[in-house]
């Protein structure tokens, strides 16, 4: 009798959930592009529990704050479910999830975004199903300390940067709104089984309200080094803060180094707390022959060229003034351009 009433409270509770989580979603879609978007697939909190196999702890691939992914099959096909970590569920982390749901689904036809396959309402926030990409986080493979077999050669990391660029670009023009995706870093760009770059974790993505110039939005935390300075403190964010962004990432692969650490070989700064608010920027007004002269010595083998056009460009992207950046499209215009290069290599 107990378990009998034990499971008809849990159905009332996953109806309950998905009609409040289903109702936030309808919403947001038909708020949002104009009422179009792409189709995804439902799926049930059953199917998710088969498929992970009831979220063993074997499949686990990663896990943040607020989140652990699992990797899963569904209908012979690897799965990626992203849940949220049992306890956490304000309403800010369940907008934040059909957020996600809904950018996502609008950039699922680019081949360099993390393709979402779906999601359960019925849990407590919105469980989302992603293609799996084998190769993990853009970080597992890009960094010296890591000493991964896998460690990538410049030719594919000039490949990953224009991929990257080109999946940005297209969250800033290729939609009826301008999105800023607002966490570009080496953690929310993941590799497929072939190396393929997919940009993901839109849940902190937001659009310009048509006419305006940015958008307002706090963001809790930050993978530091990342945020362009005309953000920082202020949280008022245009596709330039992107841009700036993608070129802290364009630093890391150039130099095989996390930003903290070119931080603090550019400025010798040691104590965390001191440098995290006064030398968080890797560009300040006056210093860029310094940088560069900090990139050709830091720099990983490869094409000269390549490698010292590469470097300018990172540089044009971190500037302090954000009208002096490119657009991410001109960025992967001159990555194109970059990769017909064919000269000596360092």
């Amino acid at each position: 009798m107990g378990s009998c009433f034990r499971i008809h409270k849990e159905r009332e509770e996953e109806e309950r959930n998905f009609l409040e989580n289903g109702g936030l979603l309808l919403e947001e879609l038909i708020t949002s592009f104009n009422g179009r978007s792409n189709p995804f697939r439902l799926f049930s909190k059953q199917e998710l529990k088969r498929a992970t196999k009831n979220y063993h702890q074997d499949g686990l691939l990663h896990q943040d704050g607020l989140h652990k992914w699992y990797k899963g099959t569904y209908e012979d096909r690897a799965i990626s479910v992203k849940k949220l970590i049992v306890g956490y569920a304000p309403q800010k982390d369940i907008g934040w999830c059909i957020n996600e749901v809904v950018v996502a689904s609008h950039m699922n036809n680019h081949k360099n975004v993390l393709k979402l396959l779906g999601c359960c309402l019925e849990t407590q926030a919105p469980t989302l199903v992603f293609e799996f990409a084998a190769n993990g986080c853009l970080s597992y493979h890009i960094f010296e300390e890591e000493l991964s077999p896998s460690y990538l050669s410049w030719e594919s990391r000039l490949r990953i940067a224009t991929e990257i660029a080109d999946a940005v670009a297209y969250l800033h023009n290729g939609t009826s709104k301008l999105i800023v995706h607002r966490a570009i870093n080496s953690y929310t760009i993941l590799l497929d089984e072939h190396y393929v770059a997919k940009l993901f974790e839109f849940r902190l993505s937001i659009s310009i309200p048509l006419g305006q110039t940015h958008v307002d939005g706090n963001l809790s935390s930050w993978y530091i080094g990342s945020i362009a300075p005309e953000s920082n403190g202020t949280w008022r964010f245009t596709e330039k803060s992107d841009v700036y962004s993608y070129g802290v990432v364009l630093f890391e692969i150039l130099t095989g180094k996390r930003v903290l650490n070119i931080l603090k070989e550019i400025y010798g700064v040691v104590e965390s707390s001191s440098w995290q608010v006064n030398r968080s920027f890797i560009l300040a007004d006056d210093n860029e022959n310094d940088i560069r002269v900090y990139l050709r010595a830091n720099i990983v083998k490869g094409n000269t060229e390549q490698l010292m056009a590469c470097a300018e460009l990172a540089i044009r992207c971190v500037k302090v003034n954000p009208e002096e950046r490119p657009s991410m499209i001109e960025a992967a215009k001159e990555l194109r351009r970059i990769s017909r290069f064919q000269h000596d290599s360092l």
